[in-house]
């Protein structure tokens, strides 16, 4: 581990739009759900988290979602992606310049919603990566990102660019 690659990092005071934009950023989110989930909608939706969908007949589906995610990470991250590690106080970053081992692992636990907060920074499509919850992780495009190509991959791994 190193602090090379720390500064693809950046935290904001505030996660605002303009903050955002001031550090280059535009926001969206990739989704299963082509749209926010109201309150109501997240609370009935059987899709939301595994221990739901199980008990609603649906885990073989979540999985399936959990495939889609990590296809579509693996294309991200193919020209090679800085991962953040570390603490908040203590924040340290792994460059993965293939899809080895360790970035499968981490990127599996984060589609399983094992952890929360993991963070990945793709060079090459110059996107950042925040996992989230309820099946839908932040994306931080670049100014120099090309929107149109990655919310082509999206959609081409059955998943939804929101924003």
């Amino acid at each position: 581990m190193t602090i090379r690659g720390i500064e693809h990092f950046p935290q904001p005071e505030d996660w605002t739009e303009f903050s955002l934009q001031q550090l280059g950023y535009r926001r969206y989110s990739v989704s299963i759900f082509d749209h926010w989930l109201t309150e109501n909608e997240w609370s009935l939706h059987p899709f939301v988290s595994l221990e739901r969908a199980r008990a609603n007949g649906f885990e073989q589906a979540f999985h399936e979602q959990n495939r889609r995610f990590r296809a579509f990470y693996r294309s991200i991250f193919d020209g090679g992606v800085f991962r953040l590690t570390g603490s908040r106080s203590r924040p340290q970053v792994t460059w993965h310049a293939r899809w080895d081992r360790r970035l499968k692992k981490a990127v599996t636990a984060m589609v399983e919603d094992r952890t929360w907060g993991a963070e990945f920074y793709a060079p090459v499509s110059h996107i950042r990566i925040s996992s989230g919850d309820a099946r839908t992780d932040t994306v931080f495009l670049e100014r120099n990102a090309d929107e149109v190509a990655i919310r082509n991959l999206v959609m081409s791994h059955g998943l939804n660019l929101i924003g």
